[in-house]
């Protein structure tokens, strides 16, 4: 479910939202939203909040807060989100009865008076006559004991309400409804003086003075006495509070959130490995950390869907992160010059995107794509005023010189002193892995800060299944794979793995119709490695499409032995992510990587593998022969399940977030 975007406007996370959207979302996730609540906030409450810490607590702990306010809104609206529009109570209330009429949600109306609610009842009745209610109650002005609230709670479950409407004044409803999450299996929805309005028993404002930001003049002229002290006062604090909270710099108290903002190319549902990363990560920070991501719409594949492409600015909420997207040209992976332009409009987008999200404390940014990832974070630096972490999953230029991508001195030269800046600009540099660290020696003197934090998989999503696992014979039948020894590379077909000259050891193999090796993904190289296949007629090599998410821990168990391949020169440039998830699913690896790198280091103390030379290819075709004849000898279960066992203990996911945790807040 994806929720709207926030903002934070005196501590409370308010949602970017407008009313339609609220009432679409609110109808199509009703199930899932039982026990949920949602709170509307306005100026009021927003003040209140900033003087209550355990208020503003219960205010960020509803599913969403919703600008009841328009000042909200509007504040929203001068941070750059356009889009923002009041959702105010009273009016979501007719929305949302509307969508309901003739529908199976019911409706609990909880709060206020009983003249009220009695007036309330009527009138419903009249306008929505196809509305279905639950139930009507006016619970005493007083504090209610244990049983009486427990009665309570159980009129409302047995009532079988799907929307339990709680009137009973801020800051009183909120506290209610926080305080009843695990008991209500209802949505409930703090609507304050919603029920007077609709009961008729209180006049509303007219629509142009709501419009003009003037609704608490209405309300005071209504009820001076009980409200001046409110308006006066409180909208004199919130003008001067929201003045001091955009135009200084001041720290946070400790008890709040630091924000941190992820400049992500990709990021869920893209399946790149970086994008899926950034998205476990970010979400594993988002208990620490005000977490706002920049990235992409979702593009990965160069395609874009039609979802994405009316608006320049996406801005969502998942899993409790900001998501702001931003759509970008769609390309071909095999055009260079569309790839290019892709990631150019990227940079330029995100850059202007910098400026539409709040004041953040850190900055964290990657080193992709190259060059331009770290320059991203310079800049996001700059006008944030923030803390700069910069993750390096891939040194360049020292990439594209170990694969002969370019031997242009020039280009060469400045995106070296590109990224050595984007360095020093760092409060911390992160790479992952040991190899890495001599590489940063290489390039400075003294080293910056630095840390090394490796990469993971998520050992709970990727795990050792049985070989008559029927959803892993499942996928071995669909490519043709049963009955036979697997040999597999899972990952990106790209540049940076001599995966051509692999494919000339494997066709030595051909005489052995019990081995195929399967290479599953997408890439640069793929149609290459088609071609040469097809023209060589190779009858034991299977090319199959990348696996999503949800399938990964079935096509990784497919596989007997799997390659983790890195080319030549590539040492302590990058470390091959694949390796985590060969790991997880207790496989042996078949490496071919170079003594002393990063994944080499760890398969040699996992014991999980035995590894070769690049570019020693009858080195190559001797381990592959090797593997091949341990077939039922045991040795292949032993490898892979040390491989689970190191993992486990050293490199899972909780383990490196916590350490990126510690690392940001070192800074």
């Amino acid at each position: 479910m994806k929720k709207p975007f926030t903002t934070r406007i005196l501590g409370v996370n308010v949602a970017v939202t407008n009313m339609q959207d609220t009432v679409n979302l609110i109808i199509a996730h009703i199930e899932e939203l039982r026990g949920e609540f949602i709170c509307l906030s306005n100026v009021h409450t927003t003040v209140m909040a900033k003087k209550d810490e355990e208020y503003r607590k219960v205010q960020n702990a509803a599913f969403l807060a919703l600008p009841d306010g328009s000042p909200l809104s509007l504040i929203q609206r001068l941070r750059g989100f356009r889009e923002a529009e009041q959702v105010a109570g009273p009016d979501l209330m007719p929305g949302i009865f509307r969508a309901t009429e003739n529908t199976d949600i019911s409706h609990y109306f909880y709060g206020s008076t009983q003249q009220t609610i009695d007036a309330l009842e009527k009138n419903l009745r009249a306008r929505y006559p196809g509305l279905k209610i639950a139930g009507m109650e006016a619970p005493p002005f007083r504090p209610l004991s244990k049983e009486e609230d427990g009665a309570a709670v159980r009129r409302i479950n047995e009532s079988g309400a799907s929307i339990v409407w709680v009137g009973l004044g801020a800051p009183k409803q909120e506290k209610w409804m926080y305080g009843h999450q695990d008991s209500i299996n209802a949505l409930m929805l703090g609507v304050g003086a919603g029920f007077d309005f609709h009961a008729g028993t209180v006049k509303r404002a007219p629509g142009w003075m709501r419009r003009h930001y003037l609704e608490w003049l209405y309300r005071l002229i209504q009820d001076p006495r009980r409200l001046w002290k409110r308006y006066v006062g409180t909208n004199g604090k919130f003008l001067l509070l929201s003045v001091k909270d955009a135009f200084t710099w001041k720290k946070y108290v400790d008890s709040d959130k630091k924000n941190l903002l992820i400049y992500a190319h990709y990021y869920y549902p893209d399946v790149a490995s970086t994008g899926q990363i950034l998205t476990e990560l970010a979400e594993g920070l988002n208990d620490t950390f005000h977490t706002t991501v920049i990235c992409t719409v979702p593009s990965y594949t160069g395609k874009i869907s039609r979802y994405y492409r009316k608006h320049k600015y996406y801005f969502e909420n998942i899993n409790g992160v900001n998501v702001l997207r931003i759509r970008v040209p769609e390309f071909r992976k095999n055009f260079t010059p569309s790839r290019i332009y892709n990631i150019l409009a990227y940079f330029v987008s995100a850059v202007f995107a910098t400026f539409r999200v709040e004041r953040q404390d850190y900055v964290f940014t990657i080193s992709q794509p190259p060059i331009l990832g770290g320059m991203l974070g310079v800049i996001g630096k700059w006008v944030k005023k923030a803390k700069l972490i910069y993750n390096i999953q891939d040194f360049n230029p020292e990439q594209v010189q170990a694969v002969d991508f370019s031997r242009n001195k020039l280009l060469l030269g400045a995106m070296m002193w590109l990224d050595k800046y984007s360095c020093r600009q760092a409060k911390k540099v992160i790479v992952v892995g040991r190899d890495m660290i001599g590489t940063l020696q290489q390039r400075f003197d003294p080293l910056p800060a630095y840390a090394h934090i490796n990469n993971w998989i998520n050992e709970k999503e990727i795990f050792p299944l049985p070989k008559d696992d029927e959803k892993v014979l499942k996928f071995k039948r669909k490519y043709q794979l049963e009955n036979k020894f697997v040999i597999m590379y899972s990952g990106n077909i790209g540049l940076y793995y001599d995966l051509l000259n692999i494919v000339k050891v494997i066709e030595r193999f051909q005489n052995k119709p019990e081995v195929v090796f399967a290479f599953i993904g997408e890439g640069s190289v793929l149609d290459e490695l088609k071609d040469y296949c097809r023209k060589k007629q190779l009858s034991n090599i299977a090319f199959i499409p990348y696996q999503d998410k949800s399938k990964l821990v079935y096509s990784l168990n497919a596989g007997d032995v799997h390659f983790v391949v890195n080319a030549k020169g590539i040492k302590g440039v990058s470390v091959p992510s694949k390796l985590y998830g060969v790991m997880a699913a207790g496989k042996p690896v078949l490496g071919i990587l170079e003594e002393g790198a990063e994944a080499r280091l760890i398969v040699e103390e996992a014991g999980c593998g035995i590894s070769v030379d690049p570019g020693d290819y009858k080195a190559i075709g001797q381990l592959i022969e090797r593997f091949t004849a341990m077939q039922g000898t045991g040795e292949l279960e032993e490898m892979g399940a040390k491989g689970r066992d190191y993992l486990i203990n050293h490199l899972t996911k909780d383990v490196s977030i916590k350490k990126y945790r510690d690392e940001i807040l070192s800074c």
